[in-house]
């Protein structure tokens, strides 16, 4: 992987699911991680997780071939992100991880400021009245003046855009939706703050892709990097697992 760029992995389960993939994807998970996907009440979810983690430690393996995908260990942050603990490699390595409903993505750069977050578009959602809960008055604004097909669709443009952005800056949760504003046009994607955040607008650059069409995805790009980092798009890592 080239110093400056970003490594985009993203697959539909449907496609990986196959007799014998699911524990040959279990084996290289932790002890930790293996109970964990054990907790999960319904089967559906525990062959989510199975496979997201699978996969995260295939794709830094992808980008780090010396080091076998279950040699990887982690641990959390301040606010619960995520890092490779161990082993150490020549420059470091940061991911983002994400999953939702059939759809898992990744992304696995040498910069810490980068996020991805996907999401199940639901035309079953009322956008304006979660909105108001959650977003900017700024985007409230904007969802009102659109017709309901297009207004769900900005919504999840929306959600995924900030949930990418707040993992890019390791905040989880800690940070308020509303505190932050996406602008989402033709001419491309910008983000503003309220007054009282830290943070520099013309430092973020944001992508938006469709991986399916019941899937959103969003990458946030913190890195200052000028015109911002490329992004290489990756088939599935788990191929293998699934033959």
């Amino acid at each position: 992987m080239a110093d400056d760029g970003i490594e985009l992995f993203v697959g539909l389960i449907e496609t990986i699911d196959t007799p014998g993939a699911i524990d040959a994807c279990r084996r290289l998970l932790s002890a930790d991680e293996r109970i964990r996907a054990d907790r999960f009440m319904f089967e559906r979810h525990r062959r989510q997780y199975i496979f997201a983690h699978a996969m995260l430690r295939m794709a830094l393996s992808q980008v780090a071939s010396n080091v076998a995908p279950s040699d990887w260990s982690f641990a959390a942050g301040r606010y619960g992100r995520p890092f490779v603990a161990a082993p150490k490699t020549s420059t470091a390595l940061h991911f983002s991880l994400s999953h939702a409903d059939g759809c898992v993505a990744c992304v696995v750069s040498r910069h810490e400021a980068v996020g991805v977050d996907v999401e199940t578009v639901s035309r079953r959602v009322a956008p304006l009245s979660t909105a108001l809960r959650f977003f900017a008055p700024e985007e409230v604004e904007v969802l009102r003046g659109l017709p309901e097909p297009d207004a769900i669709e900005r919504f999840f443009d929306y959600w995924t855009l900030k949930e990418a952005y707040l993992k890019a800056r390791g905040f989880g949760l800690n940070l308020p939706l509303d505190a932050f504003a996406m602008q989402v046009s033709r001419a491309g994607i910008e983000i503003s703050f309220k007054p009282d955040i830290a943070d520099d607008p013309h430092g973020w650059r944001f992508s938006l892709c469709s991986p399916s069409p019941s899937h959103r995805l969003a990458i946030a790009d913190g890195s200052r990097a000028d015109g911002g980092l490329p992004i290489s798009r990756n088939a599935w890592p788990l191929q293998e697992a699934a033959e």
